[in-house]
């Protein structure tokens, strides 16, 4: 698993790196993890990938019976207050903990693991 200490670290090291403010950098990772997390999540009707919110200095604790997923643009200065990406069905943690044959590695575990890596890529 990462580290959210780490991970933070590593946003500021990519954002020197590619030559950006720390807050870009922030929204333009927050926004890659979310759209991995979103992929990753398994569909039998759809209700759990449409259930993916983003909250912008608070948790977004939104359900919807909603079965059709919409991609979330992230505004201008979102990156500088803390970003929340929340799922609050309630069998969202079983599918992050393997209930799914479509998605047995979770979501949110290897999405972070995965963003990660390629933050680390542009690093070295």
């Amino acid at each position: 698993r990462v580290s959210v200490a780490t991970f933070k670290m590593d946003i500021n090291k990519f954002a020197k790196v590619i030559g950006v403010s720390t807050e870009k950098a922030t929204r333009k990772i927050a926004f890659e993890l979310y759209s991995d997390i979103v992929q990753a999540t398994p569909v039998d009707t759809g209700r759990a990938k449409a259930n993916w919110n983003i909250g912008f200095g608070q948790i977004n604790n939104r359900v919807t019976k909603n079965t059709r997923f919409q991609l979330i643009n992230l505004p201008k200065g979102s990156g500088k207050r803390a970003i929340y990406i929340t799922n609050h069905l309630p069998y969202i943690n079983k599918l992050e903990n393997g209930s799914s044959i479509q998605s047995p590695a979770g979501m949110v575990a290897i999405s972070m693991i995965n963003v990660q890596a390629r933050l680390s890529s542009v690093i070295r």
